[in-house]
């Protein structure tokens, strides 16, 4: 019996010791990441799983000496583990690329070189709209707005790992492109995607006949699928040097995405919606992925001096308050849990997306928590 008791408070005293090492939700978020929600062991080459991974890599890139360690462990693992499947036969296989190309770079391990660059073929092997613009299925040719987080991640590091400029002027191409065919310019944000058919074909999770008879687009710029290009000009503007014309060039279409996000936002919860400019329709509901992924590129903006106002600034507060009160619960006494996530979402009218199934975890969830909350107490000087 007393055997026991000590052992229950030795479970006690680990579990109040980590909770007090985590200095906010984030760390106590990422500790629930890596070691039980998704642990490298798990890992799969989806671009599901490589929402998290890029985590791990931005979270490598502003930890500490000693902690540097612990992130880079958990990519090398994940990627050894799915060596042998990597590939880049469509925009979502490519996205995992990326821990190849941070690898590489960190260890000149030319064996992740060699799979990196064979991504990379294969990426160009991928079918294209008659301008050159990727397209997110196999069977039809779709540009949509998840593409650019896809394969931009996955170019940006190439980028750094290679410092060819070749990866850089493909993914402008690629924003150039798809901005095109998709953007709403009243609002600055995409519609979610572009037919070249004008069929709206039913694939995966797609509603059938979504493209406009006219336009061959879709009717709804989504939120999360707008998080996926602001995320990825937010981290490309970290990465381009600021004496590539490229810079200014995506400075500008970030700064686009972002003018009306401050007033979109729900002043009671601090989220943004399934469908942001839909946010007095009552069928909508609040979105906590594509919260984080606005509130991070806000974040950026700022800290890049693109935008100064007072209202970007009372935004991304609202948002990091909102997240951690109405998107967070506690799993157990050791870790927190993120909610109000949409469900994996294809194409379709208002009410479709309306109907999207509202789930607990999922990595891109989990991912952009850690990668908002982390950038904003460093923006805050909340981390030293």
């Amino acid at each position: 019996m007393f055997k026991k008791v000590k052992l229950l408070l030795l479970i006690a005293f680990l579990t109040v010791y980590q909770l007090c090492q985590a200095q906010t939700w984030v760390d106590t978020l990422d500790n629930y990441a890596r070691l039980a929600y998704l642990p490298p062991s798990h890992y799969h080459w989806t671009w599901v799983d490589a929402a998290l991974l890029n985590t791990m890599v931005k979270e490598y890139e502003k930890a500490s000496p000693e902690k540097k360690q612990v992130y880079f462990d958990y990519i090398k693992k994940s990627m050894d583990k799915t060596y042998s499947v990597a590939n880049g036969h469509t925009p979502n296989a490519i996205a995992s690329g990326l821990g190849l190309a941070f690898l590489y770079r960190i260890t000149k391990d030319p064996k992740y070189k060699t799979k990196a660059d064979k991504i990379y073929a294969d990426y160009l092997k991928i079918h294209r709209t008659k301008e050159g613009a990727v397209s997110h299925l196999m069977l039809f040719t779709e540009l949509w707005d998840d593409t650019i987080f896809m394969i931009g991640q996955y170019l940006l590091a190439m980028y750094q790992a290679t410092g060819d400029e070749k990866y850089l002027d493909e993914l402008a191409k690629q924003i150039r492109l798809h901005r095109d065919k998709l953007q709403v310019k009243d609002w600055g944000l995409w519609v979610h995607g572009w037919d070249q058919a004008g069929r709206g074909h039913c694939v995966f999770c797609s509603q059938m006949g979504w493209a406009d008879k006219t336009t061959s687009r879709s009717a709804e710029m989504w939120g999360r699928g707008n998080g996926w290009i602001v995320v990825t000009l937010s981290d490309a503007l970290e990465i381009i040097p600021k004496s590539n014309p490229l810079w200014n060039e995506m400075a500008g279409y970030l700064k686009e995405m972002i003018v009306h996000l401050p007033e979109l936002q729900d002043p009671k919860t601090g989220h943004w919606y399934q469908l942001p400019v839909r946010n007095k329709d009552p069928k909508n509901f609040i979105e906590s992925s594509c919260t984080a992924m606005f509130a991070y590129g806000i974040t950026a903006a700022l800290q890049l001096g693109l935008v100064t106002d007072e209202s970007y600034k009372s935004s991304i507060a609202l948002a990091y308050h909102g997240l951690r009160e109405y998107s967070l619960v506690s799993k157990s006494d050791q870790y927190l849990i993120t909610q109000n996530i949409c469900t994996a979402t294809c194409i379709g009218d208002k009410n479709y997306y309306f109907k999207r199934a509202v789930q607990k975890g999922k990595p891109y969830g989990i991912g952009m928590f850690i990668q908002f909350g982390s950038r904003y107490e460093r923006y805050k000087g909340m981390r030293k």
